[in-house]
């Protein structure tokens, strides 16, 4: 008979002294003892190298995690990069590079189409380490952020030109960073710019960065001295950032009262208002969506409660606390939740987002298991032009559409008319952008 043999496993349960208190009613002190204890029972125990390093990282990493979605611990690399995504100004190479078929990167272009830079490097190069950091397995964003930084300096590149290996110190020069974009939109309604109202012009924020205020005034002036008197305010997408940018931009749009009041732990209430008594646009349309979020919802919130706003597209996120960051010298930085904000009229945006005004669904795709009348089938045969004012006419719709696309009329769904229908709700999409559309139409009502 075949003998099998198994590891012992030792089992030991570390006794510590019982809680006197329920889970509720620990305080700091009492929980400082437990922590201690387990860690020199870990530090005296373990079999492994301890990086101790790591393991308050890891500690401090799921306290912060524990307390809600947005609370967040950092290291000083972390936090580093954090800086350099909201920064107005990022320092970097001047060069572009693409990865090859090895997954090796190779610099492809230089500023003004230099075929090399100042600092000795050349076209071709294959880039195998940065600041000691191999390349191998990195990814584009990853390579990025590795050659980009906040603050002025040099970055070590290790190099190979056709086989032999070359140190350089690079210079990282000054890029801007943009988080604002405006102008022409008359291609994402399906319209030219001739046929686009003059009068109307519009914004898109990304982020809220470093510099977006004033980035949002630059654009502001551009788009009066067009003689622009309405405003399309794009919000899609665009999950936060400094709340200090975005009152800002709402001192420029927002008309003199709250823009939102904030309460902490403590129940202390500030209120944050405009002065503006001369709004530059006479009307203002604001896009959101799901992921609009935070600080953009200031700024939704603001101008709908105000009446400045109408706002367009779906109910957006919900996150109606702020963050303010805390940096611990060496060990970190910790981001936590600290107040509640409500909206000009007092209302609680936070699990909750600001319903539209104009609420834009958006157009599923149509699924064989869908039912003829389904309002999913309503939704895409409206969005293609047909009638579906009642379930006889959504079924007269889907014949009519499977004549118009040669298919037999059978006035049900099949995989055949699915497939088709599909097919022109992705057409008509990439060309119109309906949210768009549906604000551009309310922005020119009078």
């Amino acid at each position: 008979m075949k003998k099998h043999v198994f590891p012992l496993i030792l089992c030991f349960v570390l006794a510590l002294p019982p809680l006197t208190v329920s889970a509720a009613e620990i305080n700091a002190d009492e929980v400082a003892p437990y922590l201690t204890e387990i860690i020199n029972f870990i530090n005296d125990n373990y079999m492994g190298d301890i990086d101790q390093q790591k393991m308050l990282e890891a500690a401090l990493s799921g306290i912060a995690g524990s307390l809600d979605d947005y609370s967040e611990y950092y290291t000083g690399s972390e936090y580093e990069n954090i800086e350099k995504n909201t920064a107005k100004t990022v320092y970097t190479v001047d060069f572009s590079f693409e990865i090859n078929k090895n997954g090796e990167f190779n610099i492809v272009e230089f500023g003004n189409n230099r075929r090399k830079n100042s600092d000795g490097l050349r076209i071709g190069d294959r880039i195998d380490s940065i600041n000691g950091i191999s390349t191998a397995g990195l990814s584009i964003s990853e390579m990025r952020s590795l050659l980009t930084s906040a603050s002025p300096g040099t970055i070590a590149l290790n190099i190979n030109r056709s086989g032999q290996d070359m140190e350089f110190n690079v210079k990282l020069l000054p890029m801007n960073v943009t988080t604002i974009t405006y102008g022409n939109f008359s291609g994402y309604i399906g319209l030219s710019n001739e046929g686009v109202n003059k009068s109307v012009g519009y914004i898109k924020i990304d982020t809220f960065g470093e510099g977006t205020a004033d980035e949002f005034r630059e654009a502001l002036t551009a788009l009066r001295r067009d003689k622009k008197t309405r405003l399309l305010l794009d919000l899609r997408g665009n999950t936060g950032g400094y709340v200090d940018q975005a009152i800002s931009v709402c001192d420029l749009i927002v008309p003199s009262g709250t823009i939102i009041t904030t309460k902490n732990k403590a129940g202390e209430i500030q209120t944050y208002k405009s002065t503006l008594t001369n709004p530059p646009f006479e009307k203002i349309v604001v896009l959101v969506d799901g992921m609009t979020a935070s600080a953009s919802e200031i700024i939704a919130s603001a101008l709908q409660d105000s009446g400045m706003g109408i706002v367009v597209g779906e109910q957006t996120f919900g996150k109606g606390v702020m963050q303010s960051v805390v940096e611990f010298g060496d060990v970190g930085t910790l981001k936590l939740t600290m107040f509640e904000y409500f909206s000009r009229n007092g209302k609680k945006i936070d699990g909750v987002g600001i319903t539209p005004d104009y609420e834009v669904d958006k157009v599923l795709f149509v699924d064989e298991k869908d039912k003829n009348t389904s309002v999913n089938v309503k939704n895409a045969l409206m969005y293609l032009g047909y009638n579906v004012s009642d379930d006889n006419e959504t079924v007269k719709s889907i014949g009519k559409f499977q004549q118009n696309e040669n298919l037999t009329p059978t006035y049900k769904l099949n995989a055949e008319t699915v497939g088709k229908m599909n097919l022109r709700i992705f057409e008509k999409t990439k060309k119109v952008d309906r949210t768009m559309l549906e604000g551009y139409l309310k922005c020119i009502e009078n």
